[in-house]
Formats: C-alpha cells, structure tokens, sequence
C-alpha cells in the first residue's frame, strides 16, 4: 500500500512538475519572440516575477518524491528565473563605484498623483532623500504652487509648468538648466533638459510614459503602442548628443516589458545596477479590486536609467508619503573624472 501511495504521488509529481515547466518555457519563448505584441501576453509580462512563485513549493515535493524527471525540468524553470531576476537579488559590488572619482549627482523619479492636494508629506520625502534634482510625474499646478512654498528654495531652477496640461512632467533642479524643445504630442508627458553640473552639460529627461487606459484587448494594445512610440520618440530625441545622459520617470513599465528592454539596449539602468531587491514601487498600498484583495508594491514601473558616462553609487526606493500610488526612486550617480 505504502509503495502504491508513492507511486501515485511521484506520478502526480511528475504531471505536476512538467506542466508548470511547460507552462513557464512557453510564456518565456512567446516573451523573446512576440513581447509585448499580443495584449493579453504583454499584460502577462508586467507580472512575470509571479509564474515563479510555485517554484519553491514545488521543488521541495520534487525532491520529496525523489523524482529526478521533475527535477530536471523544474531545474529549467529557475534556470530561466536566475536569467531574469538574479541581477535583482545579488547585492550589488562597491569596487568600481569605490573607485570611481568625480562629483555624485543624487537624483529622484516621483510620480506624486494628480489627486494629490496636500504637499507637506511630499516634500518632507523629498527633503530625507536630499536629492540635487527631481522629475515629477502628474505635477498639478495647485500640488506644484504648495511645494515651491515648502521645498522651492533649495531647488531655484525648475521647468515651468504648461497651461494646457492638467497633471504633467516637471523637472526642479539645484543647478541651471535649459529647456530643449520636444514633439507637442508628449509635451504634458515628457521634458527635457541641459543641467550644468559641476562645469560640465548633462541632459537629462523626465517622462511619465502613456498609462494603461484599460484593461480591454484594443485599449492595452493602444497604450502598449503608445508607450513604445513615446519612449522611441525620447530616444531619437538624444541620440548623437555626447552630454552624459539621465532618463527616469514612471514608465508604466517593467523589467519583463519591452519598453524596458529598448531602454536597456541604450542605457543603463541605476537600480540594477547599484540597487538591491526587486524595487517594486506600484502601487505603494494594496487595496481591492473588482472586489478582490491585492498587496501594495506588486511591480517596478519607476525606473533611473543612465547612459555609460555615469556610475551608479547607490539606488533605492523612498519611504510612502501617504497619498501618491507610486513609491519615489533616488539614485545617486556618479560622473567619473576624465
């Protein structure tokens, strides 16, 4: 009886374990040839951390059942997980930043929410983090007036706000900077800067990429477009240019998207580089939805990405402030010496 009731359970094991193996090798297949090309898979894609999290369970009944067919092919499965996610996990390596001589530049990324009326806590964040310079998201001209009583006088040089646009991107700076012109179809969405930091031009861009406009096939598919023409658009914006580059924002867009993956093409990006954990910052509470309960901190869509001039010190995700749905990222960078 007792050998039946193994042999049963080593079966299942095996069912068990080639199925979610299969399931898994396959959304990974579809992600490196179709991305983001078919809705249901792109939105599959924004949570690909969680087809991982069987794993765990499964390997120990794997084990278990000392079945080494379901070994192997959950042995495949995190094969694939330490390809996509192990650079997250791995605290990162100080020697070449320790190395590295020049001035640091700490920079924030904060999408402090349209519907946001009260700045105090806002600014309290901003002034822990003590960042040089800060790209807002969803800046209102009301939310943007209270923080230039609070926080304006240690950032003078800020980027006006534009009257057409209700909620919009705006760039508060320690150092001067310039103004570059873009396309009017991002205007509200994007700004771009020359910042003169320690004697030397940098450019950097702020962007608050298209958001999801619903959940139905032609609405994903729509914003997925959109996304990738804003960001492309961003792209030939400084291509060629020679100043150090810094793009950050809220780019409704994860690590497993392919937004990310143009990006990462071109630049570098900070939290991988010099931070440590997965940096989820969406949303910063849980809540409910369509009556279900879910947890707060379930992607990474605020990103810090650099071109190869800078160095990235440290990167980390702010404190809560209380009201905004996403989580701020800081990150300090350095600018080596020639």
């Amino acid at each position: 009886m007792a050998k039946s009731r193994l042999g049963c359970f080593r079966r299942v094991m095996l069912c068990l374990a080639l199925l979610y193996a299969a399931f898994v090798v396959g959304w990974y297949v579809a992600h490196r040839w179709v991305g983001d090309g078919f809705w249901l898979l792109a939105l599959i894609n924004g949570f690909a951390v969680y087809l991982f999290a069987p794993l765990p369970l499964l390997a120990l009944l794997a084990v278990l059942a000392r079945h080494r067919a379901a070994q192997a092919a959950l042995l495949l499965v995190a094969w694939l997980f330490c390809g996509l996610f192990s650079r997250d996990l791995m605290p990162p390596s100080p020697v070449v930043r320790a190395e590295a001589e020049g001035p640091a530049l700490t920079v924030m990324t904060y999408n402090v929410l349209f519907a946001t009326t009260d700045a105090a806590p806002i600014a309290a964040n901003i002034k822990n983090a003590d960042p040089d310079l800060i790209a807002y998201q969803e800046l209102t001209p009301l939310l943007a007036q209270q923080l230039e009583q609070e926080i304006g006088a240690r950032y003078p040089y800020r980027t006006p706000l534009h009257a057409d646009c209700r909620a919009q991107v705006a760039i508060w700076s320690r150092y001067p900077l310039q103004i570059e012109r873009l396309d009017e179809d991002i205007l509200c969405r994007a700004r771009s800067v020359v910042v003169d930091f320690a004697g030397q031009v940098v450019r950097v861009v702020g962007v608050h990429a298209w958001s999801y406009t619903g959940l139905d096939r032609e609405s994903v598919e729509q914003s997925f477009r959109w996304r990738r023409e804003q960001i492309e658009s961003l792209l030939h914006h400084v291509e060629g240019r020679p100043e150090p580059l810094i793009l950050l924002g809220d780019l409704n867009s994860t690590p497993t998207h392919e937004v990310y993956r143009t990006l990462s093409a071109h630049l570098v990006d900070s939290f991988r580089e010099a931070g440590w954990g997965l940096g989820h910052t969406f949303p910063a509470t849980g809540g409910r939805a369509w009556g279900l309960p879910y947890p707060g901190r379930l992607v990474r869509i605020d990103h810090i990405f650099h071109s190869d001039d800078w160095i990235a010190e440290a990167a980390w995700v702010k404190e809560w402030d209380g009201f905004s749905d996403h989580l701020p990222v800081a990150a300090r960078l350095k600018l080596p010496s020639p």
